[in-house]
């Protein structure tokens, strides 16, 4: 069976998340303390060699590809845009609090949008398009490893509601510059929309003895066991 790998990581650091903004499309550069850490980050970590580095457009996680894979071109994936915000772009909680359509939102954003945003279920749909397009790509192209640089939270979203093992969204957080490896076939992507986790990356010697690997999973109809 044909397997591709795709190494997800989380963007670096940017100065409106260092001061506790929703930060969705507005296209923010890191700042210098996330390239500082990002720098310091790699300096004894192992990351996986890759064919092609994929990227959301934002200008932060590009940026975080080239500190990641210096000398690698990326390719922008349009659909993996991070959230639309809406009118909570930029704005910190203390600013929102006290705002109805935020604490609807924040109670059930699945199912309710920001004010000029959109809600969860849109941003699903359309995080499950921008993995399609890679996957793709890279079966078009003979490609089986590649990089994929992008907002934490959707790392988190796509792991929670794609990803065997299965983990509640908040166990799949993650540091800048990190992330995990997942490993796609096309049998069931196609038939089920669903990957394999297989590890947190990148790893450091010590890592590899304590790392987790996913058990197998086999399908019975619709539904998906493990042994």
């Amino acid at each position: 069976m044909l397997t591709y790998k795709i190494h997800l990581f989380r963007h670096g650091i940017t100065r409106a998340n260092l001061e506790g903004r929703y930060v969705g499309l507005s296209d923010y550069p890191l700042c210098q303390e996330g390239i500082d850490a990002l720098k310091e980050y790699v300096k004894d970590k192992d990351y996986p060699p890759v064919e092609k580095i994929y990227t959301s457009p934002l200008r932060r996680c590009r940026e975080t590809a080239h500190i990641l894979y210096p000398g690698y071109k990326t390719f922008d994936v349009p659909q993996l845009m991070e959230m639309d915000f809406g009118t909570y772009e930029g704005k910190t909680l203390d600013e929102l609090q006290n705002d109805e359509s935020f604490i609807a939102w924040s109670r059930d954003s699945m199912h309710n949008a920001p004010p000029e945003g959109e809600d969860g279920v849109a941003f699903i749909r359309r995080v499950i398009h921008g993995l399609d397009d890679v996957f793709q790509d890279m079966m078009a192209n003979e490609l089986h490893s590649a990089a994929l640089v992008i907002p934490g939270g959707m790392i988190m979203s796509m792991l929670a509601l794609m990803g065997f093992p299965r983990h509640p969204m908040g166990e799949w957080e993650c540091d800048a510059g990190a992330g995990y490896t997942i490993v796609m076939t096309p049998e069931l992507w196609t038939r089920h929309k669903v990957f394999e986790v297989l590890s947190r990356i990148p790893m450091s010697p010590e890592d590899w003895e304590d790392h987790w690997s996913t058990k197998k999973y086999y399908e019975d109809g619709e539904e998906m066991f493990f042994e």
